[in-house]
């Protein structure tokens, strides 16, 4: 006997107990050699041995069989205790309902989502656990289940109902259970709270709005890697100063993310306080600065912070250009001290030589060409005291307007005629200026102009008025707020590299290939900063250059010119020389070639001449002689106490003329010179100082 699939374990027993009970009839049989006749005709003992022997062997059977199936009983109650323990102690609910939706079963979980008792819940429809709002879109979800079949899953959010409070978020997850003829037999349903994760989402929601808002209204580029160099964050400023959506800036490499336009850019690595910094230049589609900093992220990305510098770097520029220009001023202003006292020397004696007439005509000319190359070395001199900044002016209101027209009208022959000249000015612009020092401003931006357009152009200058308010950005750094006037130079010349516009101002810095000082430019410079102004530089190659003057405007009208202070000496005083009657002059000058130079120009004159090289030597002169000095000739620039000082005490005495001389420029202002009679700026010429000195005696004995 076999024991089929499916025998349970007490018709195993009763099968057991018949073979047991057959096999003991046989052996009684055996033992009392019963003579049957169904047995007498085989051979009783091996008969009987066979038929016990088979019954054995299906008692073993059966009995095996019997403990095997004992033991598939105790794994199967197991496993549905553990699966039992499963189903109660999950972290999700878990609720089986029929076809219909009536709630059978669910497990602990379930009970403790719900807050109530499986028993008060079974036989009830599981729609009862949803609020009402939430029941249509539950019943659709039940429909389309019982339309699709087995292995289908629906999943979706909905608020759930607790027992005792409010209504809960929640998801759930749904199937069907077949029969065995494929017919709905129940649904299966997993319910979780998602309480914690909404919480976390809207969290991350309210951070996400915090950031989009802080990278709408942050004024720096912002763009974040991975740790591929894959752009993973990136804020409108840095897509605008990028060119390219986010989808193109990618690469390892920081040269590819920030050329991702096909831009050529220069990485310069700076000091940062923190992370990695970079001056970054983009050069299309027109040079722009950016401040790059760096930083690592601990998703092992990058943080780039993109911060526009360009104004920055051309103030930060303009403010290095200056400190070299003031630098260069100061030494230019030293040179010119000590060249202006060579020239004087030099002129001086050529002065002396020309006026002795036992010299042949040849070499009084060639004199003469000494003396007017000294002059000319004194103009070069006096174009860098303009660019140092110290050359006296002699400010007075003037109409810019008729200033700048009258200039172009003395330029109109010196400009190229295939130069087509046009002007915009206004019909009056007053302004506190030395018209002298605005005609050379004109005159060297409007003949560079002309110069840099050698095949033909056009030069255009405009004045207009420019009102810069409070807060506004000034056009260049350093303009405070105010009414200026705005005189523009432009052509369409070959331009200038910005390597060129980085030097423009420098003293004796020409692209004129030999044709030019290099003076022009560094005096318009000094000029402008000496009338408290400012310019601006515009250029491209090939495009032309504008410069652009702003000059403060005057709050009144224009007035009558006031009278200079200080004498312009450049020019000879004419044909006749007044000589003196032997009248004593005290000589101040502390350069020894100078000294002797001036002492015999005077003598020449007819002067007697009292020498001293300090003005502690002068003033021991002045006490020992001071009833026979008739005038003070110093220089202001002396060892000790100095010729200013010196000029100051003379004058408080009122017995002699007093008349300075000074290698740089006088300041009129000065209070210490209220007394003094003329100022005189070196190299002077014997003319002009013979008519000076004749002067101011003539007024002192009247």
């Amino acid at each position: 006997m076999k024991h089929t699939e499916g025998t349970s374990p007490d018709c195993s027993a009763d099968q057991l107990e018949v073979l047991r009970e057959q096999r003991e009839k046989l052996a009684g049989r055996a033992d009392r050699r019963d003579p049957s006749p169904d047995i007498a005709r085989e051979k009783p003992v091996e008969a009987l041995q066979s038929a016990l022997e088979s019954l054995r062997v299906a008692e073993e059977e059966l009995r095996q069989q019997n403990e095997d199936l004992l033991a598939a009983q105790r794994a199967l109650e197991d496993e549905r205790r553990r699966y039992q323990g499963l189903f109660e102690l999950a972290p999700c609910g878990y609720v089986v309902t029929d076809a219909f939706g009536i709630i059978q079963e669910m497990n602990r979980t379930a009970e403790l989502l719900f807050n109530h008792r499986r028993e008060s819940l079974r036989r009830k429809p599981l729609v009862v656990l949803f609020p009402r709002e939430a029941r249509p879109s539950f019943l659709s979800h039940l429909h389309r289940l019982l339309r699709r079949g087995a292995r289908e899953v629906e999943t979706w959010e909905t608020p759930l109902v607790r027992a005792g409070a409010a209504p809960f978020p929640g998801e759930v997850a749904a199937s069907t259970v077949l029969d065995g003829e494929g017919r709905p037999a129940g649904l299966y349903w997993l319910v979780r709270d998602v309480s914690d994760r909404k919480e976390v989402e809207r969290a991350l929601e309210a951070e996400r709005e915090l950031v989009a808002v802080i990278l709408r209204g942050t004024a720096d580029g912002l763009v974040a890697t991975d740790r591929t160099g894959s752009v993973v964050l990136l804020n409108e400023v840095a897509r605008t100063i990028l060119g390219g959506g986010g989808d193109e800036i990618l690469g390892r490499r920081l040269q590819d993310t920030l050329a991702c336009a096909g831009r050529s850019v220069r990485l310069s690595p700076i000091t940062g306080a923190e992370g990695v910094a970079y001056e970054v230049t983009l050069e299309a589609p027109r040079p722009r600065v950016f401040d790059l900093r760096v930083s690592s992220i601990e998703s092992d990305g990058h943080l780039l912070l993109l911060r526009e510098v360009t104004a920055e770097c051309a103030a930060r520029e303009a403010a290095e250009q200056q400190a070299r220009l003031a630098a260069t001023g100061q030494l230019a202003a030293g040179i010119a001290h000590d060249f202006n006292n060579v020239l004087s020397v030099v002129l001086a004696h050529a002065d002396l030589l020309r006026k002795d007439h036992t010299l042949r005509d040849d070499v009084r000319v060639k004199l003469r060409g000494i003396a007017d190359q000294a002059r000319r070395g004194g103009r070069l001199v006096r174009q860098v005291l303009d660019f140092a900044r110290r050359a006296p002016t002699r400010r007075q209101r003037v109409d810019l307007a008729a200033c700048v027209r009258q200039t172009m009208d003395l330029l109109e022959r010196t400009i190229p005629e295939n130069v087509v000249v046009s002007t915009a000015l206004p019909t009056e612009c007053p302004a506190e200026v030395d018209p002298v020092q605005v005609e050379q401003v004109v005159a060297n931006l409007a003949l560079n102009a002309g110069d840099a357009m050698p095949g033909g152009g056009r030069l255009r200058i405009e004045l207009s008025r420019r009102t810069l308010k409070e807060g506004e950005p000034p056009p260049v750094a350093g303009m405070t707020p105010g009414e200026w006037a705005a005189l523009s130079v432009a052509d369409t010349g070959f331009g200038m590299s910005p390597a060129v516009q980085r030097r423009l101002f420098e003293p004796f810095f020409s692209t004129k290939a030999g044709r030019g000082t290099g003076l022009g430019l560094a005096q318009v410079h000094g000029i402008v900063k000496q009338h408290g102004g400012s310019i601006d530089v515009t250029s491209e190659v090939s495009r032309g250059t504008t410069f652009t003057v702003y000059l403060p405007l005057a709050g009144a009208r224009v007035g009558t010119p006031r009278a200079p202070k200080v004498t312009d000496l450049d020019d000879d005083a004419g044909s006749t020389v007044p000589t003196g009657w032997g009248e004593v002059i005290l000589l101040v000058e502390d350069d020894p070639a100078a000294r002797v130079a001036s002492a015999d120009a005077l003598r020449s004159l007819g002067y007697r001449v009292l020498a001293a090289e300090s003005a502690e030597q002068a003033w021991e002169l002045w006490v020992y002689h001071g009833d026979e000095i008739a005038l003070v000739l110093t220089d202001l620039v002396l060892p000790g106490v100095g010729g200013a000082h010196l000029c100051s005490a003379l004058a408080r005495q009122g017995r002699a003329p007093v008349i300075a001389l000074s290698g740089y420029p006088i300041d009129a202002e000065d209070g210490r010179l209220a007394g003094v009679a003329h100022r005189l700026q070196k190299p002077v010429g014997i003319e002009r100082l013979a008519q000076v000195i004749h002067r101011t005696l003539a007024a002192a004995r009247r």
